[in-house]
C-alpha cells in the first residue's frame, strides 16, 4: 500500500467515519442495515484494500457512546428519581394555595409540575387529570419512588402526589394544610411514570 493511501486511511479509521466507510464500500461479506453494527470478525475487502475488523469495533464503541450521551442530554439520567424526591422533600411544610405552583406555596398539581420541572426539565400541565394524560400508566407493583399517584373518584382524577415508597406520597393536600408526606388513604388510585 502506498504511503499516500496509508496516510489517507489512518485518520478515517480513527473516527466514527470508519463505520460509514466500511459499510458503504464493502465488497464481499455482509453488513447489517440499521442500528445493528457490523460484528463479523474477519477482514473485509474494500476498494482501497483490507479494512480490519478492529476498525469496525472502534466505530461500534463510538456509536454506543453517542447514543448514551444523547440520552443524558434529554434530562432523564439514572438519578432523576433521587432529584425528584430531594426537591419534593424540600417543599415539605410549604403551604397549600389553590393554583399555587411554587416556589413557596402549591396546590397538588402545582407541586408535581414544579418538582418535575426543577428535577428533570420536564414540563407537566397544571392539572391532575391533564398530568395523568401525559404519563405512562403503570401498575401499583411497578411503581417506584418518584412516580406519580393519581387519586380517582367516579372515573375522574381529583388529586395527584409523588410516590415516595412504602405506600406513601408527598403531596399538597388541601386548603389549610401544608405539603407533607402521608400514607395513601384509598385504593382508588392509579400510578404513572413521566417519560
Amino acid at each position: 500500500m502506498s504511503p499516500l493511501v496509508r496516510g489517507l486511511l489512518r485518520p478515517a479509521l480513527n473516527t466514527t467515519l470508519a463505520a460509514g466507510l466500511a459499510g458503504a464500500v464493502l465488497v464481499g461479506g455482509t453488513t447489517s442495515v440499521g442500528p445493528s453494527p457490523v460484528t463479523r470478525q474477519e477482514p473485509y475487502r474494500s476498494a482501497s484494500g483490507i479494512v480490519p475488523a478492529a476498525a469496525v469495533s472502534t466505530a461500534t464503541a463510538s456509536t454506543t457512546t453517542t447514543t448514551t450521551s444523547t440520552r443524558r442530554h434529554r434530562g432523564f439520567t439514572g438519578d432523576w428519581r433521587a432529584r425528584v424526591l430531594r426537591i419534593a422533600k424540600a417543599q415539605t411544610g410549604d403551604r397549600y394555595r389553590y393554583g399555587g405552583a411554587g416556589p413557596n406555596s402549591f396546590d397538588c398539581s402545582g407541586l408535581t409540575s414544579y418538582v418535575y420541572r426543577k428535577a428533570t426539565g420536564k414540563r407537566l400541565p397544571h392539572s391532575s387529570s391533564a398530568q395523568q394524560g401525559r404519563v405512562h400508566r403503570i401498575s401499583a407493583r411497578a411503581a417506584r419512588p418518584g412516580d406519580l399517584v393519581f387519586f380517582r373518584s367516579g372515573g375522574r382524577v381529583y388529586h395527584v402526589g409523588i410516590y415516595v415508597g412504602h405506600h406513601t406520597i408527598i403531596h399538597a393536600p388541601y386548603p389549610g394544610q401544608r405539603v407533607k408526606r402521608e400514607r395513601i388513604w384509598t385504593s382508588s388510585v392509579s400510578y404513572g411514570r413521566v417519560a
